[in-house]
Parts: C-alpha cells; structure tokens; sequence
C-alpha cells in the first residue's frame, strides 16, 4: 500500500527499463520461439524447421543435441546468430543465468565480431545493477556493431540495442543530457517505438523541459494506445519531484481530457490516497465505478480507501466483491483477511484466517507475495489471541529486512503489548518518517502519540 500509486503508475509509465534495453531479447518466462531465437536475422521461414527442432531437442533437456543442431543451422546460414546466443536465449527461457552466461562467453570467443553476445551479457549485468560492467559491454557493442555489415537487419537491430542500452545506463546515472543523446538516435532509428518516447519524455522533464516532455508523451500515445494519458505521465514526474500542486493540477487535465475513463479516475484516487486525503480518494473511485461497475480494480481501490478510514464495514463490502470477481487475485484475497479480523463476527474472524492460511500455503519461498502473506497471517494469529505464534512468525519476517510498513506496524504494536515500548516507538517513528501512505498508517499515528504520551508522564518513567 505505501507504494502503491507509485507502482502502478510506473506499470503504466514503462513495462521496465530493462525489457526496454533488450529489445527484442526473449523474456526469461517466455514460451521460446524460432523466431524469438534468430530474431531479424533471416527475412523467411526457411529456418523455422530446423531451429524449432533444436528447441524441442533443448525441452527434453538433450543439450548436446540441440547445440549441434544450432551449429549446424549457423554453418548453413550466415546470417544466423552464433549458436551461443541462441543457446544462450533457451537457458534464459528457463531461468538458468549460469549456463546462459557461460554460453555467452564460449559465443564471445568464437564469435569475436559479432556484437550480440555482448548486448546480451551488458542487458544481464544491467538487470543486475552492475552499471558499470553494463556500461563497459555496451561500448564494446557499439564498438562492433560500427564494423558489422554481415546482416543488415541484425546490425539495425544492434544499433538499436546499443542506442538503448546507453541510454538506460546514463538514465540510471542521472546523466540526462548523455541520455537525451542516446535516446534521440533510438528514436532516429526506430520512430515507431512508443517505449523510446516515454523514456525520452521523462529524460526532458528531469532537464527543465516539461514541454518538450509532454510532447514526447503525446506522441506515445499516438503510436501506442495503450500508453498512458500525457497527462498522468506528467502528473507521475511532478509527483516524484514532489511538486504536489502541479501533480494534481495534471490529474484534474487528465480528468478534462478523458472524463468517461475509469481508469483516469482509480489513478486520481490512488493518488489522493497516497496523500491522505480520504474523501478525495473515495469520490474519485465511486466515479470510476459509476462508469465501469464491474472495474476489478475499482472495488479493490474502493475497499483500500475504506480501510484506511477505517470504515471496515465498507472495506469488507468492496473487498468481498473483488474477491468474489477474482478469487485468486493475492493483493484483494489479503487486504479482505486484514479487514475481516478487524470483525468482531466469529464467523468473519475465522475467514480471515482461512483466507490468511490459504496464501501462506499457496506463496512459498522465492515470491513477491511470500513475506506479506506471511505477515498477514502473523497478524491475525495475534488478533486470535495466539500470540506465541504471531510473535514466532513476524520475528522470522522482521529479520529479513523485508517487513512492509504495515509489517513494521505489526511488530511495533506486539512489542508495546509486551512492554517492550521503547523499541515499538523507535520503530514507529522511523516508520513514520516517510511522508508515504499505507493502510495502518493512522492506527500507527496513535500508537506513537500514545507511547509518547506514556513516556512523558512520571508514571511511565
């Protein structure tokens, strides 16, 4: 919840810098294709066949088998990738990072002309917040790709990469002109991309030139009608330069420019209860939903708003409703368990724990969803009165350095009822010394008042 807004408007903003700096590489949980193997590297099918095979080949884990195969479809078409990056792309396709790079390395090295290799390693090293080792990759690709005249259509392919990746690199840097620069030749190269536009529409903004930003974010949407409302991109800039007037003067624009979208109004009310201004939040979600009644995210956004105000009776209703539109949807199914132990109903105390117990069970280790499904479940055992359970759990959880703010919430509130009150307000006023907004935030507020007040008094001494 304390990151909400800013999560879900980066969605909308850019899918990810790093699937934008590997344009055209296979996503690691993508079905593989031939053609996401050869890419633009031949203009027909005549390969399709026999790279199809060698993928068939990689999923009955003969490696051998489909490596010769790869090798033997590269020394009958030149044009082909080197049969490392291909190889290379099927490790990647299975989550496999070690022999990918290990793949990528024999490439390097019986391939040395060829650029590919290293885009790929410079996109895992970024991937990995190694910038500079991603930086140093992407020099020694551009430096290839200046002398490759192999194939045409992968050298339009590589500068493009290049011109990409550069300008991810300066852009994590804050190095904006650099940026501006690389991304200019992207967009030379490739006009039509809508993901280049953003990300130069942003890179004008951090250099003072918001007008030049919302031109670039206009032209985004037009070569992409899925990409955000020009409006909402620069209400998600002022924000994050934490220029709150003119943030929510580009939502009220983006309200003007699309009055029928429901979807305009869930990112006002996302923002306004980022801001904590509950009422606003509230109007704008029961517009999204007087326009889209069924709107998913409209009840779930709804029921956050509830909770927050501590209105567990709307909160429930709202929630409920998601949950039954999308029962296995983890971030509604989670929010309803936190809401329904609030419930002096038995019946309603018991769900939270079902619904707890089944997140648990269903998000193990190695999950986003695992440490608040774990911590979810702390709580409501603590609710339940089974606190050696609850204080077992959230220990383990606050170890890991993971705990959400509401997670932080938890732990501050077990400890003062256990008399550790000293420690409980350290953590609440470190919590709350982020501006952000999460669910538990006022009950955190008075708890920390309250701890004070207790500490102030000779009683308490």
């Amino acid at each position: 919840m304390a990151n909400g807004f800013k999560v879900d408007v980066r969605r909308l903003l850019v899918a990810g810098v790093v699937a934008v700096v590997a344009c055209g590489a296979a996503s690691v949980h993508a079905q593989v294709t031939a053609q996401a193997l050869i890419g633009n590297a031949v203009s027909d099918d005549s390969m399709n066949k026999e790279i199809t095979n060698a993928i068939a080949r990689f999923s009955d884990r003969d490696i051998d088998g489909c490596m010769a195969i790869l090798e033997r479809a590269k020394s009958n078409n030149a044009k082909l990738p080197p049969p490392g990056v291909m190889m290379a792309t099927l490790w990647l396709s299975a989550n496999q990072l070690a022999p990918a790079r290990e793949s990528l390395e024999g490439a390097v090295v019986k391939f040395p002309a060829d650029p590919e290799a290293y885009l790929k390693l410079a996109d895992l090293a970024f991937g990995e917040g190694r910038i500079t080792d991603s930086a140093v990759l992407f020099a020694k690709a551009t430096d290839l790709t200046k002398a490759y005249n192999d194939n045409p259509k992968r050298r339009r392919d590589f500068d493009i990469r290049c011109a990409a990746g550069t300008a991810a690199v300066a852009e994590r840097r804050r190095q904006w002109d650099d940026a501006q620069k690389f991304l200019a030749e992207w967009i030379k190269l490739d006009p039509d991309n809508a993901g280049a536009r953003l990300r130069m529409g942003n890179v004008m903004f951090q250099l003072g030139k918001e007008k030049e930003a919302l031109e670039n974010f206009r032209e985004a949407k037009k070569i992409d009608a899925k990409a955000p409302l020009p409006e909402l991109a620069m209400a998600q800039r002022n924000d994050e330069a934490k220029k709150r007037e003119a943030a929510e003067k580009w939502i009220q624009d983006a309200i003007k420019a699309a009055p029928n979208d429901p979807a305009v109004q869930l990112f006002a009310a996302r923002w306004y209860l980022q801001k904590n201004e509950i009422e606003k939040a509230k109007a704008a979600c029961e517009t999204a939903l007087k326009l889209d009644a069924k709107s998913l995210e409209g009840k779930f956004v709804r029921g956050l708003v509830a909770r927050v105000a501590r209105d567990y009776t709307s909160a429930e209703k709202y929630l409920n409703e998601a949950h039954f539109q999308s029962p296995g949807n983890f971030d509604v199914s989670n929010s309803l368990a936190l809401v329904l132990i609030e419930s002096d109903d038995d019946e309603a105390r018991r769900r939270a724990l079902e619904l707890a117990d089944t997140n648990v069970a269903k998000y193990r280790e190695n999950t986003p969803q695992q440490i608040p499904a774990v911590t979810t479940l702390a709580w409501v055992f603590y609710k339940l009165g089974r606190r050696e359970d609850a204080e077992r759990i959230l220990e383990q959880v606050r170890r890991s350095n993971a705990l959400s703010q509401d997670g932080a919430y938890y732990v501050a509130r077990i400890l003062s009822d256990r008399g550790e009150k000293d420690l409980a307000r350290r953590i609440l006023d470190e919590m709350l010394a982020n501006d952000g907004m999460f669910a538990t935030r006022p009950d955190a507020v008075d708890l920390l008042a309250k701890l004070k007040k207790e500490a102030a008094t000779p009683a308490a001494k």
